[in-house]
C-alpha cells in the first residue's frame, strides 16, 4: 500500500506539473506521466493480490479478532464491554464460515457463501454499535462530573439565545429550547414512573426526541442563511470544501483520490484563512459571529420530504453519525436525530 500511495502521489504530482508547464516541456512531462500511470496500475494490482492471499489465508479476521479481544482486556464499561463481546462473537464466527468455506467441497460451497454474506453483515452491525457506545462514553467523560448530555445542551442553548441578535435566529433558538426541556423532562418522568407507565412514556419521548431534532434542524438552517449573506466567501470556500469531500468519497481511481485530496488541503486553507478574517472582522463590530462557515462547517444536505436512493441515505448518515459525533455528542439518541 505504500508503494502504492508512493505511485500516486507522482501521477498527482505529475498532473499538477503538466497543467502548469509551458507548452514545449509538456510533452516530456506527458510520457512521464504515462509511465507513471503504469506504475501506479502495477501497484495497485500488487495490493489487490496481497489482500486476496491474506483474505484467503484468513489473516486479516484474525488479526480483527485479536484487535477485539485486545480492546476488551482494556474496556470498563459493562455496555461497551458488552458491545464489544458481540462483535468478537460476530468476527468469530464470520472466521469460522471462512474456513469452513475453504476446507468444504463445491456442492457445499454455495450455502456456505449465503451464511458467510449474513455473517459479514452482522459483524457489520456489532462493529456499528462498538463505534455508537464508545461515541457515547467519550461524550459523557467530556462533560463535568453529574452533568447530563441534555442539561448540557440545554444550557448550550440558552447561551447562543442570550448571545443571538437576529430575530428568526433567536425564534428558531427558543423552539429548540422548548423541545430540548420537554426531552429532559420526560426522560426524568421515565425514571421515575412505574414499569406500567413506562412503554407509553417512552412513546412520548421518541416524538419529543424528532421533535428536537427537527428544531435543531431548523436552528442551523437558519444560521447557515445568516452565515452565507454575511460571509458570502467564506460561504463559498466551505461549498466548494464540501463538493471536493463528496467528490473524494465517490472517487475510486487512487491517483484521482490523490488529486482531490490534494485540491482538498488548498481549499481547507482557503477556507481557514476567510473563516478566520470574518470571525476578525465581527469580533471589531462586537457582533455574535454565529457559525461563520469553516472546517466544521456542514450545509444542510437533506430538506424534508426529499427522496433519496439507499446509497444516499446511508451516506447521510455516516456523515450525521460523524458530525454528531464530533460536534453534538450531548445528543444522547444519535440514529433517532439523524432520522
Amino acid at each position: 500500500m505504500k508503494a502504492q500511495l508512493k505511485a500516486a502521489k507522482k501521477v498527482a504530482t505529475l498532473k499538477k506539473a503538466l497543467k502548469a508547464a509551458p507548452p514545449a516541456k509538456k510533452a516530456a512531462i506527458k510520457a512521464k506521466l504515462a509511465v507513471a500511470k503504469k506504475a501506479l496500475k502495477k501497484a495497485t494490482a500488487a495490493v489487490k493480490k496481497v489482500t486476496a492471499k491474506l483474505r484467503a489465508g484468513g489473516k486479516i479476521i484474525k488479526a480483527r479478532i485479536a484487535s477485539i479481544k485486545a480492546k476488551l482486556a482494556s474496556a470498563t464499561h459493562p455496555k461497551r464491554v458488552a458491545a464489544l463481546k458481540k462483535q468478537l462473537k460476530a468476527a468469530k464466527k464470520v472466521a469460522a464460515l471462512k474456513k469452513a468455506l475453504k476446507a468444504a467441497p463445491p456442492a457445499k460451497k454455495a450455502a456456505i457463501k449465503a451464511k458467510l454474506a449474513v455473517a459479514k453483515k452482522a459483524l457489520k452491525k456489532a462493529t456499528a454499535a462498538v463505534k455508537k457506545v464508545t461515541a457515547k462514553l467519550n461524550a459523557k467523560k467530556a462533560l463535568p462530573p453529574g452533568v447530563k448530555p441534555i442539561k448540557a445542551r440545554i444550557a448550550s442553548i440558552k447561551a447562543k439565545i442570550a448571545a443571538a441578535t437576529n430575530p428568526k435566529r433567536k425564534a428558531a433558538l427558543k423552539a429548540q429550547l422548548k423541545a430540548a426541556k420537554k426531552v429532559a423532562t420526560l426522560k426524568k418522568a421515565l425514571k421515575a414512573a412505574p414499569p406500567a407507565q413506562k412503554a407509553a412514556i417512552k412513546a412520548k419521548l421518541v416524538k419529543a426526541k424528532a421533535k428536537l431534532a427537527k428544531a435543531t434542524y431548523k436552528v442551523q438552517k437558519v444560521t447557515a442563511k445568516i452565515s452565507a449573506k454575511k460571509y458570502p466567501n467564506a460561504a463559498k470556500a466551505a461549498k466548494k470544501v464540501a463538493a471536493l469531500k463528496k467528490a473524494l468519497a465517490s472517487a475510486y481511481s487512487p491517483a484521482k483520490k490523490a488529486a482531490i485530496r490534494a485540491k482538498l488541503v488548498a481549499a481547507k486553507k482557503v477556507l481557514k484563512k476567510v473563516a478566520a478574517a470574518a470571525v476578525s472582522k465581527a469580533s471589531e463590530t462586537g457582533k455574535p459571529a454565529y457559525n461563520v462557515p469553516g472546517p466544521t462547517y456542514l450545509p444542510p444536505a437533506l430538506r424534508p420530504g426529499s427522496t433519496l436512493t439507499v446509497k444516499q441515505t446511508n451516506a447521510i448518515r455516516k456523515r450525521c453519525n460523524e458530525v454528531f459525533g464530533t460536534h453534538l455528542a450531548q445528543i444522547e439518541d444519535v440514529d433517532a436525530a439523524c432520522e
